[in-house]
């Protein structure tokens, strides 16, 4: 998942002077794509990776120039030469990277703080630079998104008549909404948390559902499944896991999910058991049932890697998305 929320988060209480480096454009394949961010500190020490590691160091070089004069600056790499041996083939991609280097001065710190203050209030946001035609930034834009629904543009370089124009859509963290707070959600909070979604948990046990035992959630709610529900808010971007172990309970959440609007809707268990808390002979295509990959997972902790595993694979999954309402 993109890490500009790290990101975010040390611009916010760090006082320390960055170079901001973003792709801006991809010709080929490469590691990470465009919009992908890293912060350079003047002794080179950096937040976040833009490669494998073939390009930090000479990015680490190139940033001081930006921090000598302020301005910013567009450096080309071209990973496809074969008989390059600084970077190229042996880093395993094949493509041209553009970076931009951005002073972190006043200004760009408060648009930066200001794509935080709407990504923690869920709202994604459209960032628009302006760039001459040999990449020389002239100007940035955000734009905020209106609802839930929303059009992610394909983020890099388009041409317009006299400019050239980059675009990016940063989105919230997704929610994953975990009902049940057993010893054997630990690990999924843990790596779900890891690979970026924000966790909401949900039980009615008190004494389990605490930050002791689960430091890496962001919100806990405790109470029965009726007054829980009514607490989230659900949208059509949450994902939501079941895994209580407990079958009237599990009944009872799923018997009102089910008729929600939901990104990821999955319950632990297998299929058998699922038929039964439906009572039908057949389960919705949109369930996953029973959850997580197929990769043979035993164990709490396998088994957490095949359901954060498919919440991935739901998260990379395009949707079809046709309007899109903008304001500035």
């Amino acid at each position: 998942m993109e890490n500009i929320h790290q990101i975010l988060e040390v611009i916010e209480h760090s006082t320390k002077n960055y170079v901001l480096a973003t792709i801006i454009h991809v010709e080929g394949t490469a590691y990470l794509k465009e919009g992908t961010m890293m912060l350079i500190q003047e002794n080179g020490l950096q937040v976040g990776v833009l490669s494998p590691g073939c390009l930090e160091s000479d990015l680490a070089i190139r940033a001081k120039q930006v921090f000598k004069n302020g301005k910013s600056l567009t450096i080309t790499y071209d990973m496809s030469d074969k008989t390059d041996i600084s970077w190229g083939q042996g880093a395993g991609c094949n493509g041209v990277i553009f970076i931009l280097l951005e002073l972190l001065d006043h200004r760009l710190k408060e648009n930066m703080l200001h794509i935080k203050k709407s990504l923690d209030q869920d709202i994604p946001i459209l960032h628009i630079k302006i760039l001459t035609a040999d990449l020389k930034l002239l100007n940035n834009l955000y734009y905020l998104f209106e609802g839930n629904t929303f059009f992610t543009p394909q983020s890099g370089v388009q041409k317009s008549e006299s400019n050239l124009i980059y675009t990016h859509v940063f989105l919230p963290k997704p929610r994953l909404i975990i009902f049940g707070a057993g010893p054997d959600v630990k690990p999924l909070v843990s790596l779900a948390a890891l690979s970026g979604f924000s966790i909401t948990l949900c039980d009615w046990r008190g004494e389990l559902c605490n930050y002791n035992h689960f430091p890496s959630a962001n919100q806990l709610i405790v109470g029965f499944p009726k007054e829980t529900i009514i607490k989230l808010n659900l949208t059509p971007q949450d994902y939501v896991v079941i895994m209580t172990h407990h079958f009237q309970r599990d009944q009872e959440i799923l018997s009102t999910l089910i008729h929600q609007d939901l990104r990821y809707l999955g319950i632990l268990g297998p299929r058998v058991r699922t038929e039964k808390l439906l009572n039908r002979t057949s389960i919705p295509l949109f369930l996953r049932s029973p959850i997580g990959l197929t990769i043979g997972a035993k164990g709490p902790q396998e088994i957490a890697i095949s359901i954060v595993a498919e919440l991935i694979q739901c998260l990379r999954t395009p949707l079809l998305q046709n309007e899109f309402e903008l304001d500035k």
